[in-house]
């Protein structure tokens, strides 16, 4: 039989009702499309590359997503917990009524969970300290990322001056290659020496088209460290040292206060501080406040209902929860560490290695570089007048040329050993937004 629809339903279905349909129409809603970047230019310095790095990355993107997600943690732990409305009936089956009057009983029970010990501050709290290591987390991985693109950067500088050397040898080359010509049809050179010119000037031009390969390959390969497969910017400015002191205790001094690595280990370390606080609070039991009507039909009857409910906590005290939050302070702590001895040794040794290499350059350019400026022309000289041979000509040639090209290769490995130190210390993304 179809129970009778009583007139007298309450208010509490109406609303509940009414928090199904926006509830629904939250969920169906679009988000909202994210605006197209801005073209990326040609030519970049490291200052532009930062800021399009940060900006316009997929890769970065991918990064910061994760701090989206711990700033959703922090919008979880302040949510308050969902009261509960239940309803129920009792139905009349035998002939003889001996519970209550009428043949049909409702009931209607809001339950209110009443979180009485702090659990909701001590979850937002643990909530935020972990939103604050993830973003100290993103920022030395983005050192990394940053470190990577700056070497690429370097590499292009490099390679354009490299790039030049050659092609002015190349052009020399074609000009001696003229002298020997003039003197073959002289008669006073022979087609070897004619040959060993040309094969010299072949064998230049194939390093240089390789150099312009190389060149080509680190602007690609930039675009695709970024996540900006189809861009390939060519890097903007001369090949340069950056003056990053070797002072050991000064770099270290900054390096605790910005190294961004050490920042997320004293981060995590808080945050599992605020874990085990939460952990605290978590063992205290929630009481439910519990508030209802029940009602009668044949004849109408109304009783209300006050009551509370609480778990005891006899066999599971939160023993689990603080052991886990125990465990993930201490594996904080020896992270920290670690991560502070470890930072404090690869500082010591890539300034031990900035010191050398320039030291190294430095001793070149003085006992090397100084003395090539007139060995090209005297060797040039002695070959018109008949006294020097080809093969001396070209060995100077060759010697200018390779120790040029010497001379980039230790002034770029001076450069990425200061890269190393800044990042370390924490302030290589500060020099590079003064690049």
């Amino acid at each position: 039989m179809k129970p009778p629809y009583h007139p007298h339903l309450p208010i509490a279905m109406i609303l509940l009702l009414g928090l199904l349909c926006l509830l629904c129409a939250a969920l169906h809603s679009k988000p909202a499309q994210a605006e197209p970047g801005a073209a990326l230019p040609e030519r970049v310095t490291m200052a532009q590359l930062l800021a399009i790095s940060r900006e316009q990355s997929p890769r970065f993107a991918a990064l910061a997503q994760r701090l989206d997600a711990a700033a959703a943690e922090v919008v979880a732990a302040g949510v308050l917990p969902n009261p509960k409305l239940s309803y129920g009936r009792n139905d009349l089956l035998t002939r003889q009524n001996t519970m209550y009057d009428g043949r049909v009983q409702q009931q209607v029970l809001l339950e209110v969970p009443v979180l009485i010990a702090g659990q909701r501050g001590a979850r937002v709290e643990a909530a935020a300290k972990s939103e604050l290591a993830a973003a100290a987390a993103i920022e030395a991985e983005f050192a990394e990322l940053l470190r990577e693109e700056w070497g690429l950067f370097v590499k292009q500088l490099a390679d354009r001056r490299r790039s030049a050397v050659l092609q002015e040898t190349s052009d020399y080359l074609g000009h001696l290659a003229e002298i020997v010509s003039g003197r073959n049809r002289a008669g006073n050179a022979s087609r070897y020496d004619l040959l060993r010119v040309e094969l010299e000037h072949k064998a230049l031009q194939t390093r240089l088209e390789t150099v312009d390969n190389d060149l080509a390959a680190a602007a690609g390969r930039l675009g695709v460290l970024l996540g900006l497969p189809g861009w390939k910017p060519q890097a903007a400015g001369t090949l340069d040292y950056l003056n990053v002191s070797t002072d050991l205790e000064r770099l270290w001094a900054e390096a605790a206060k910005l190294n961004p690595a050490l920042a997320a280990a004293r981060l995590h370390e808080s945050a599992a501080d605020a874990g085990v606080e939460r952990a605290e609070r978590e063992r205290w039991p929630v009481p439910t406040l519990q508030l209802g009507s029940a009602f009668t039909d044949q004849p109408y009857g109304n009783a209300s209902y006050a009551g509370v409910s609480v778990e005891l906590p006899i066999f599971d005290r939160g023993q689990g929860g603080m052991a886990r939050a125990n465990a993930e302070k201490r594996a904080a702590t020896l992270a920290r560490e670690l991560s502070g001895a470890s930072t404090r040794s690869e500082l010591e040794r890539t300034v031990d290695q900035l010191g050398k290499r320039r030291a190294t350059r430095i001793k070149f350019e003085s006992e090397v570089v100084g003395k090539l400026n007139g060995l090209q022309a005297m060797s040039e000289a002695s070959y018109r007048l008949g006294k020097g041979s080809l093969l001396e000509l070209l060995d100077a040639s060759r010697s200018r040329t390779e120790t040029q090209l010497t001379q980039l290769d230790l002034i770029q490995a001076e450069i990425e050993a200061e890269l190393d130190v800044l990042k370390t210390a924490g302030l290589l993304a500060a020099a590079a937004a003064d690049r």
